[in-house]
């Protein structure tokens, strides 16, 4: 073996990976890298019942680099070795297992992928059953086996692979939307701001056993109301707790006293809900009156305005009428 190759194989021995680095003797090339693999949830939130939960697995691996050991042969065997050397990175004859846990059970067996090569990914489907006891996040594992290839000789054309077994143990969070709502609202009735105009408070509660983060609230409505403004922000929601939202409102003259049906959207970190609002809605007395009303109160101010003025009139009048005579 002449010094270069010598020199290379150290070189290898020396790396961060020597421990997982195998040689033939007569290697033209060697590869560093290896396949890292990751999964993630495609529908993360799962109702009670049979479905179909599906993941995502990718090949977050790359060949790292590519480093020539012996040059001194056919140039067909050398090209072809350098070739099958970057297979290196591939997650081959994989075999994925996915384990319940909690209320989540898996009635179909492990999937198989023949190979997932670095920067690809393959979509895994499993028959699941959700109970319908269950709700909130629930960790799942994924046991995976595959084959990935240590090394690769080429003789006279013929490729002759080294493969080594590998496994991982991954693990996923999905969320099960139980039949029980965590979250209620209790509606008050429409206040009038002369300021602002009609706003609607309403209690939101977090009945449930998990934090909510990152909650925001949206109120739809239908004539004779009407939403204005943007979302309420209500920030996160510990389980237990209470948070008041304030909407402004738009309300139509045609508004009766009686009970309107509205909605709630509310949008956290971890899931959305709707909620349903019953709002009972009583005119007050510019509800009622209209008009007239606003009319009477108009009269009523320019009445003060002109008994104010008449009698500022008579107050200069009788200042001035010593100075009158006087300059007489």
């Amino acid at each position: 073996m002449s010094l270069l190759p010598l020199f290379c194989i150290l070189l290898l021995l020396s790396s961060s990976q020597a421990e997982d680095i195998m040689f033939f003797a007569d290697d033209y090339y060697k590869s560093l890298g290896r396949p890292a693999l990751a999964a993630s949830a495609v529908n993360p939130v799962l109702l009670p019942g049979e479905g179909t939960l599906q993941i995502n697995l990718a090949n977050l691996g790359r060949l790292e680099e590519l480093i020539p050991i012996e040059q001194s042969g056919p140039a067909r065997d050398i090209h072809l070795e350098m070739k099958e050397e970057m297979r290196g990175g591939h997650a081959l004859a994989v075999n994925a297992a996915l384990i319940g846990s909690g209320g989540i059970a898996v009635s179909s067996g492990p999937e198989r992928i023949d190979d997932i090569a670095p920067g690809d990914n393959a979509i895994l489907d499993y028959n699941v059953t959700v109970m319908k006891n269950a709700s909130g996040w629930s960790r799942l594992a994924l046991e995976i086996s595959y084959q990935q290839q240590a090394d690769v000789s080429v003789k006279s054309g013929e490729v002759f692979p080294l493969y080594e077994a590998a496994k991982d143990n991954l693990s996923l969070d999905v969320f099960v939307a139980g039949e029980g709502q965590p979250l209620s609202i209790l509606g008050l009735p429409p206040s009038r701001n002369l300021f602002r105009g009609h706003s609607l408070k309403a209690v939101i509660s977090n009945d449930g056993q998990d934090d909510l983060h990152n909650c925001s609230a949206r109120l739809l409505a239908a004539p004779p109301f009407s939403a204005l403004g943007r979302e309420e922000i209500l920030g996160d929601l510990p389980a237990g707790s209470l948070a008041l939202a304030d909407f402004n409102l738009r309300i139509d003259g045609e508004a009766k006293q009686q009970d309107y049906q509205m909605s709630c959207r509310i949008c956290c970190q971890e899931r959305c809900s709707s909620l349903p609002l019953t709002v009972s809605w009583q005119p007050g007395l510019l509800q009622e009156k209209g008009l007239p009303s606003l009319a009477i109160l108009g009269l009523v101010g320019l009445g003060a305005i002109a008994l104010k003025r008449v009698d500022l009139l008579r107050r200069d009048k009788r200042r001035r009428g010593p100075r009158s005579r006087i300059e007489r």
